[in-house]
């Protein structure tokens, strides 16, 4: 039974018998997996607030080979969560984009830039408005979509091919797939050119970059609706922290 020591994000944790917890883990080295800590609903106990959801930490594990719980040994803290004011918002932020990454990502794949994506959604959560906190679940919702290869390219029209880069709006099918003015006939969903900017600057700008620019309310908001049905038909079911995200308006 190897010892595995890698880089991780606590995505959940839930009751195990009396006193253990299982914990799903977000690794660098080995992606997804579930682990189980053993103690750690006793107070006190050796994990401490290492288990907060989406807590960065070092983590060693025993895991054999063909077995679906590997046994979570150390877990140390390298950075809370969120080292500002916490906030009921941002509290439910980080169980929103913790619970996409549970439902998109296979377990026991590596993924980097999803990793690497989570690292910089992380570095603005704290510190930004409680305003943009929406604008925050938009850009990761997007690039979640885009990674797990369920975005589709909204500057090709799927009717004809067209180029719609220099479109005034588009138009969606059912499916949320991009239509020109002459394929739609003008029906379905319509995305102007302000929602198609928004777009194109998430998946240009880093998230800081993102939220330094002014942008009208609506357009986060029509963002919002279109991610919640790629989302859902991607799934195929609804999320279970979306109500909260409803409720914080996040």
């Amino acid at each position: 039974m190897p010892l595995h020591r890698t880089d991780a994000f606590v995505l959940r944790t839930y009751p195990l018998r009396e006193v253990d917890k299982i914990c799903v883990l977000f690794t660098r080295e080995s992606g997804k997996i579930r682990a189980v800590a053993k103690g750690a609903r006793k107070l006190p106990n050796r994990f401490g607030a290492s288990l907060e959801t989406l807590s960065e930490v070092t983590v060693s594990y025993f895991h054999k080979e063909h077995q679906e719980l590997a046994s979570l040994s150390t877990c140390d803290i390298v950075k809370a969560p969120l080292r500002d004011e916490i906030t009921s918002e941002r509290l439910g932020v980080l169980h929103y984009v913790a619970e996409l990454i549970i439902e998109f990502l296979p377990d026991h794949e590596p993924n980097e830039r999803v990793y690497r994506l989570l690292v910089a959604i992380l570095e603005v959560i704290g510190p930004s408005r409680t305003s943009d906190i929406p604008a925050v679940s938009r850009y990761f919702e997007i690039w979640m979509l885009k990674l797990a290869g369920y975005l589709p390219d909204f500057y090709v029209c799927h009717g004809c091919g067209l180029d719609l880069s220099g479109e005034a709006s588009i138009w969606l099918t059912s499916e949320s797939l991009p239509q020109c003015r002459s394929c739609s006939g003008r029906r379905g969903d319509e995305l102007k050119q302000e929602v198609m900017t928004g777009l194109r600057d998430i998946l240009t700008r880093k998230p800081a970059d993102f939220l330094g620019l002014k942008r009208e309310k609506r357009t986060i908001d029509q963002i919002g609706s279109l991610t919640t049905r790629l989302i859902q038909r991607s799934i195929e079911r609804d999320l279970k922290s979306v109500a909260i995200a409803d409720r914080l308006r996040i």
